[in-house]
Parts: structure tokens; C-alpha cells; sequence
């Protein structure tokens, strides 16, 4: 009777464990459809499992070959990777190319999968994401959170959900991926102001001068001390161009220096002005300069499709403060008929990586939009054609080793935004990207909330939604002044 039990036990193990399906009577010519797409890509050592679906399975066997071999099952359409023996098998497997069987059961059927590639990178990537959840709608812009996940594992922490700010828009959570961590984020309304968090000090700013207007994109050197920003009058408008559905543009905007320090603010003609409009500041990974977007100021909407972006730099003087007394043109997008915005330079200082359009200064919004990386030592653009999807890439980040970037792409279904990593390699190249991972992929299925301005970080914020509640509501604003620019 003992010896019946055990061989039924025994039975029920083989079927159910780990290993591949058994008795599988269909070899197939294709890998798996896989949801999310996770084939042939290249991750980072220390990333979050990449669970997945195969699409009409009702049971999942998967082996993992690399220098050993690893084995997962589901009795489900998905495969959930164990948390811990995800992470033994990236450690064990840095810098090795992993061969990925699957063998499904459907309808009665076993199917064997072609293989697939995932190359495991020796490089980890930052250990946090910020990203904000907002409705993709034309209008809709109060109900909206801002989330740090830590990328190792699925844990998520709200940063702001303006149900508890007044309803006021938050926007821009922005790491200056410096020695000491700085960032910003901006919460609009009556008690709003920019949230400065540095070094575990966490402020709230009123740059709005009587010269200057309220700070809108921007970043911050590498001390904490100084920012550069985009000051702005934003305007939305429904389109009524070919398919496209909204457009965002600026009536006019300058660039404006901040020392959050000696609480002043100041610009200079070069970067600011009624002839042109000045937008996208970004530092260069050494702080000696900063790189920027400029275009003719035109009359618009009227002339919206005329408007044409090119990359631009001027010097900085981080030890004292100073712009420099000249501009230069870094990329002539005008030339290409295009338009460049959201530049950022990786903190090795090899690249920089911006946005482009047919035209205007809102990627987001408009289908077209790609990613292109410029080496800064030869002046060379890669268009990425095997990293750009079919609609918007754009709200790109650099990790802090200049490994892994991170983007915000609608490739899905033009609509939804979601943060999509790829690898950058020691020549340059950039890897097929993947999805952010998620515990249960099918949520990017059943969210009505696009994930956008993706930020990656190595320490986590110092505050969170509780903490920015009390800052909104009873934390008096910084007060800043105006100096006059000693360029002329």
C-alpha cells in the first residue's frame, strides 16, 4: 500500500514539476508569441523576472541553459519566475548568452518551441524608476500618481497622487544622477511650488520671479546647487492634422539659471528673448556646458508644422555660476526637415540622446517621433532603427554606468505609454528594447494609465505621498529673486 502511494506521488511529481512537458508530439519552426515580448533581448544582471505569457497555452514548461541548467512550469498561460532563484540564476549567468526552451500545452496539444536569446550584461542597471501614471486623454490631467519601483524586485512606492495635493498636476520627477542625489518635481496649484529633494532635504520652491516665469522642464548639476529650466507658456490644442490627435506647443519660452543656494534666479540674451524660443535644457555629464533646443520664434498655431528645433549649447561655469558669452549649434535638424527635443547626455559623456519629429517641440504626441543618439566626440547620429518602435518613443533616461537608457513608447497600441529599456553597449550599439516588467504582465492590458517621464536613479527619494500631502498643504514656498544677467 506504502509502495502504491509513493509511486502515485511519484507521478504526480513528474507532471507537475519543473521539467518540460512531457511526451511532446509537435516540434515547431517559430519561437513562442510571447506577451510581453521578451525574445532575444539583452538585460540587465540584476532585473526583476521576466514573467510572460504565451498566448493560447494553458500550461508553461521552461528550461534556461546557460553555463547550468534552470527549470520553471505553470499550470496557466503564465510563468512567474521565483523571486529568489531569479536572482541566483542572473548571478551565476553574468555576461552569458541564455538559450530559453518553452513547451506549452493548448487545447490538449503539446507544442515545442524554437528556441530563444536573452544575453545576460555583466553591467546592473539602477536600482529605482520614477515614472508618472496619467490617462491618456486629451483633457484629463488630475488623477495622476507618481511611482518609484525598484527594478530588482516589483515594490512600488507612491511619490505623489494629487488626490492628496489639491488636485494640482505633479510632473517632472527629475534625478541629476550627481554624487549627492538631487531631484525635483513640480506640483502646480495655490500651494504648489517645485519639490527639491537633496541630500535627504526635502524644499519647496516658488521660482516664479517678476522677470521670470514658473520653472517647467529642466535639470539639475551634478553638486545640487544649480539648475537650468524651460520657463514657458504652454498651450494645448485638439489637431486637425492628418491623424494626429493632440498638440502641445509654447507661445513663447526662454531658459532661465537657477542657485537654489542663494535662492536667485537669472538668463541671459543668449538663451532667452522675444526672437527665439529657447526649451529642453539639459548638462553635459561634466557640467561645463549645457545643451538645449531652439527654434525661430513663429506665430502659432498658424504655424505649428513651420516650427523646427535644433540642438544648441552654450558653456557653463559651475564653480561660479556664469553662462557663457557665446552659443553654438550642435545639430541642425532644420537641415532634415526635422525637429529635436528632450536632449540628454549619458554621464560618461559620449552621447547624447534626444527625440526627433517632423516637427514642434511635444514628442509625446506626435506618431513619428524616434529616438537618435549622437556620439559627442565624432558628431555621428545613430537613428537606432532596431530600438525605435512604430509610434512615439521619447521621456528618455540614462542610467548612471551610461549602460541602459529608458523610454516611454506607445509601439503597443499608440496610445499607452510604457518604459521600455535597452542595453548601450562598449561600441555604442543599442539592444532590441523590452517592457518594464511587471509581477502580472497583463496589467499593461487592463491600466487606462500611460506610464511616462521615466527616471532612473540609484537611491530612493526621501519623501513620499504622505510627506508630499504635508509639504503642499503646510510647508511655507521658498521665495526667489531675479539678478541681472552679466552677459550682454
Amino acid at each position: 500500500m506504502i509502495k502504491k502511494i509513493l509511486i502515485i506521488i511519484l507521478l504526480f511529481l513528474a507532471l507537475s514539476c519543473s521539467g518540460p512537458v512531457p511526451d511532446c508530439n509537435k516540434q515547431l519552426s517559430s519561437c513562442p508569441v510571447l506577451f510581453p515580448d521578451y525574445t532575444d533581448i539583452t538585460i540587465p544582471c540584476n532585473i526583476a523576472p521576466l514573467n510572460f505569457y504565451v498566448k493560447g497555452s494553458d500550461r508553461i514548461s521552461v528550461l534556461v541553459k546557460g553555463k547550468s541548467e534552470y527549470r520553471f512550469s505553470s499550470r496557466s498561460s503564465l510563468i512567474e519566475f521565483p523571486l529568489k532563484k531569479w536572482k541566483k540564476m542572473l548571478e551565476n549567468e553574468k555576461g552569458n548568452i541564455l538559450d530559453i526552451f518553452v513547451i506549452a500545452k493548448s487545447n490538449g496539444e503539446c507544442l515545442d518551441y524554437l528556441p530563444f536569446k536573452w544575453t545576460v550584461a555583466m553591467d546592473s542597471i539602477d536600482h529605482y524608476l520614477s515614472y508618472r501614471l496619467i490617462e491618456p486623454a486629451y483633457e484629463v490631467w488630475n488623477h495622476l500618481q507618481i511611482y518609484e519601483r525598484n527594478l530588482e524586485n516589483f515594490d512600488t512606492h507612491l511619490l505623489g497622487d494629487n488626490d492628496i495635493a489639491g488636485h494640482s498636476c505633479i510632473n517632472c520627477h527629475t534625478s541629476n544622477h550627481g554624487d549627492i542625489q538631487t531631484t525635483f518635481m513640480h506640483v502646480r496649484g495655490a500651494n504648489g511650488g517645485t519639490i527639491y529633494s537633496r541630500n535627504g532635504v526635502v524644499r519647496k520652491l516658488d521660482m516664479k520671479t517678476e522677470k521670470y516665469g514658473a520653472a517647467v522642464y529642466g535639470e539639475i548639476e551634478g553638486s545640487g546647487r544649480y539648475g537650468i529650466f524651460t520657463t514657458a507658456l504652454i498651450m494645448p490644442i485638439l489637431h486637425s492634422y492628418r491623424t494626429e490627435r493632440l498638440e502641445v506647443f509654447d507661445k513663447k519660452s526662454d531658459l532661465i539659471l537657477v542657485d537654489f543656494d542663494k535662492r536667485i534666479v537669472s538668463s541671459s540674451p543668449l538663451i532667452s528673448g522675444e526672437e527665439f524660443q529657447e526649451t529642453f535644457p539639459c548638462f553635459s555629464s561634466d557640467y561645463n556646458k549645457i545643451y538645449f533646443c531652439r527654434a525661430s520664434h513663429l506665430k502659432q498655431p498658424d504655424s505649428t508644422r513651420k516650427m523646427h528645433y535644433n540642438l544648441y549649447s552654450i558653456d557653463f561655469d559651475k564653480v561660479k555660476g556664469r553662462l557663457g558669452d557665446k552659443i553654438n549649434l550642435v545639430f541642425d535638424a532644420e537641415e532634415k526637415n526635422k525637429s529635436v527635443s528632450f536632449p540628454k547626455c549619458s554621464p560618461d559623456g559620449k552621447y547624447i540622446l534626444f527625440s526627433v519629429s517632423e516637427y514642434g517641440t511635444f514628442p509625446i504626441w506626435h506618431t513619428d517621433t524616434d529616438l537618435w543618439m549622437m556620439n559627442l566626440a565624432t558628431g555621428k547620429i545613430d537613428t537606432l532603427n532596431n530600438t525605435n518602435g512604430r509610434y512615439s518613443d521619447s521621456y528618455h533616461s540614462w542610467s548612471s554606468n551610461s549602460r541602459w537608457i529608458v523610454f516611454a513608447s506607445k509601439r503597443d497600441d499608440r496610445v499607452y505609454g510604457r518604459p521600455y529599456f535597452a542595453y548601450v553597449d562598449d561600441s555604442g550599439r543599442v539592444s532590441k528594447p523590452f517592457v518594464l516588467p511587471l509581477k502580472d504582465p497583463e496589467s499593461y492590458l487592463v491600466s487606462l494609465k500611460s506610464y511616462n517621464i521615466p527616471e532612473l536613479y540609484n537611491t530612493p527619494e526621501a519623501y513620499n505621498a504622505v510627506k508630499l500631502k504635508k509639504l503642499y498643504y503646510k510647508a511655507d514656498k521658498e521665495i526667489f529673486k531675479n539678478i541681472t544677467s552679466e552677459i550682454k
